[in-house]
């Protein structure tokens, strides 16, 4: 099997810009991302974007996906580790949703099932955030 190339999310500039800096957790230390990912799912919310500084430190964007949505989030992975879920991902019938992958080639991602997708978009680019691309071989 081929890795398929991927084309991971971006910050849009603009009046985005301002509602990201406000929604966005603040830097992280791997330390405390457990805990804070598990406090805020025991409230509903789950991340919709995540990235990883080359200090691994990590942010998420937060946000409540509508009821049934799948979700799983993975930061600071190696390419090889990421290319692996998301083969497996693809098979639950699970779409990519964001991918940030820092100077130090570290993943950092997020797949939500097929059918609760396009909300997530919605969510992404009311933040000015781009959703990733998977680019088969």
């Amino acid at each position: 099997m081929q890795t398929p190339a991927y084309v991971p999310s971006k910050l849009l500039p603009g009046e985005s810009e301002f509602l990201r800096q406000h929604n966005f957790t603040r830097w992280m230390s791997r330390d405390l991302t457990q805990a804070a990912v598990d406090f805020c799912r025991n409230l509903g919310l789950f991340p919709a974007y995540c990235e990883c500084s080359s200090a691994h430190r990590t942010r998420y964007l937060f946000w409540r996906p509508p009821q049934g949505a799948m979700i799983e989030v993975r930061s600071a992975r190696s390419k090889e580790w990421f290319a692996e879920h998301d083969q497996a991902n693809r098979e639950r019938k699970m779409h990519l949703l964001s991918l940030h992958i820092n100077d130090s080639d570290v993943y950092s991602a997020v797949w939500i099932s097929e059918d609760h997708f396009k909300a997530a978009q919605a969510l992404l680019a009311a933040h000015g955030i781009t959703c990733a691309e998977t680019k088969d071989a």
